[in-house]
């Protein structure tokens, strides 16, 4: 006796999911969707606020507030000067759209050749106060996102000084030694271009969804 696949067991459907399950229909595109938000990691590195506003608005509220886990550049500083060190302008929007969208947001993670990139910054300074000043403005950044439970710095096994990784760890961030991405691997190469025809419920174009899913997920 044949079954139809929309009848089967909740947990039998969610089994092994892949994005070609997105081709079978409206309806399973719309309930597979949600699992896969939910268990890829998002890659927005080298994005800027308006690519990911773009990608947020094009995925809709509920994918977005599917999301779990997304990197990012680590939060660009400038004017460090003792008790004037603040956010660049497009670190903030990042962090803010996130924020604004991503109700679920679980971890965040920053990748490592921005990480580094900031370490080498402040180790230069030789200044401890503004170390400390800026790894508190960036953790009351990311404490102001409610859901998010790890912040993840992905850092080179031989970088800064000690005393950056301390201060990292004491803000209860997860330091991440090491990582199989390359300095040079850190592209924008994630496509939001993507959808369906909502006026027909089998004959709709998800090519692009596939490929967004290749790219886009980690």
């Amino acid at each position: 006796m044949s079954t139809n696949f929309l009848e089967l067991p909740r947990e039998l459907r969610d089994r092994e999911l892949t994005p070609g399950i997105l081709r079978a229909n409206k309806t399973v595109h719309r309930e597979a969707s949600s699992l896969l938000y939910a268990q890829n990691r998002f890659d927005f590195a080298t994005a800027t606020p308006e690519d990911l506003a773009s990608f947020l608005r094009t995925i809709g509220d509920n994918n977005a507030n599917c999301i779990r886990h997304i990197c990012v550049d680590f939060q660009s500083l400038r004017d460090l000067e003792p008790g004037n060190v603040t956010l660049e302008e497009g670190s903030d929007g990042i962090l803010a759209n996130i924020q604004s969208a991503c109700a679920n947001l679980r971890t965040l993670t920053t990748s490592l050749s921005s990480t580094h990139a900031m370490e080498l910054r402040l180790d230069a300074l030789d200044n401890p106060n503004i170390v400390t000043e800026a790894l508190t403005l960036v953790n009351t950044r990311f404490r102001a996102i409610s859901s998010l439970q790890d912040s993840i710095v992905e850092v080179y096994d031989d970088g800064a000084s000690g005393y950056i990784r301390r201060k990292m760890e004491n803000h209860g961030w997860t330091v991440k030694w090491g990582s199989d991405r390359s300095l040079d691997d850190f592209e924008d190469d994630w496509d939001h271009d993507y959808g369906y025809d909502d006026d027909d419920d089998d004959a709709y174009d998800i090519d692009n969804d596939s490929d967004f899913w290749r790219r886009a997920a980690d």
